[in-house]
């Protein structure tokens, strides 16, 4: 019978036997982040008008911020204000999707290539690219087949804004839990099944084993939090950024292979 305790102290051992390559790893993939980001975050020029109006929606709404609020605050705007305004905010909300995608992407095939190479195979970098280009596919589709929900979404909160807050916390929360269950089925090739049967066997393991899937995500998330309120406390230069990042995919290496473990285990009761 599995159990949190054990799972845990399996991963544990996991990551105690194989520290350098996991910590070698996730340094790695937190400077390539950082470079990343410092090179297409978006510059303070395109930011000013977004941050303007969100301190002239602060000033008028106060506590009570909001979409909403913020729709209002541009509506009430002049013709050359929003002229200058929606380019900014695309081209803000373009940069900083890509980055989070191109971000998450990175760091989930890294880190999930380097779960399977060191439990399957012989730790190489031509083993773990093979196995990188093999899983960055399957998150790729993932990601694509998201977005359609997330445009119902936005359609659903515009039509009825006082649901929106609820509606997408529930959204983020179930987005999160399917799609970590999704990466623990995608580590291993075996069998050879095409993604949307591995999409259908993630969600099943999502579904039989909730009980044990959902406390490692709120330990993850509130140990995230934790972090980034801790760096935020600190001068923020590069060496810091990069420490917290590698501390975060330290955190999230020990999440997959919980569920990884928790998966195959479970294949085999």
């Amino acid at each position: 019978m599995l159990s949190f305790s054990s799972l845990l102290s399996d991963t544990k051992n996991f990551i105690s036997n194989n520290l350098l390559p996991i910590i070698i790893t996730v340094l790695s993939i937190a400077i390539i982040e950082r470079l990343i980001t410092f090179f297409f975050y978006p510059s303070v020029e395109t930011i000013e008008p977004i941050r303007q109006l969100i301190e002239q929606a602060a000033q008028k709404y106060g506590d009570q911020l909001s979409p909403e609020a913020l729709s209002q605050t541009i509506l009430a705007l002049s013709e050359q204000e929003q002229l200058r305004l929606i380019p900014a905010v695309m081209d803000y909300l373009i940069r900083v999707g890509i980055i989070f995608l191109v971000v998450n992407l990175l760091s989930m095939s890294v880190i999930l290539s380097l779960i399977y190479t060191i439990s399957y195979q012989q730790l190489s970098l031509s083993n773990m690219l093979k196995n990188i280009s093999r899983i960055a596919t399957k998150i790729i589709l993932f990601m694509l087949l998201a977005i359609p929900g997330f445009i119902g979404l936005s359609l659903i909160v515009s039509i009825i804004p006082p649901l929106a807050i609820p509606l997408i916390i529930i959204a983020i929360l179930f987005y999160v839990t399917a799609y970590v269950a999704f990466l623990a089925v995608i580590i291993e090739p075996v069998p050879q099944y095409g993604f949307i049967k591995k999409l259908k066997i993630g969600l099943t393991f999502l579904k039989q084993k909730i009980r044990l899937i959902l406390p490692i995500i709120a330990i993850w998330f509130l140990a995230t939090l934790l972090l980034d309120s801790l760096a935020g406390l600190l001068i923020a230069n590069m060496v810091v950024l990069v420490i917290f990042d590698a501390l975060k995919l330290l955190l999230t290496v020990m999440t997959l292979c919980y569920l990884y473990r928790l998966y195959s285990l479970s294949n085999k009761e």
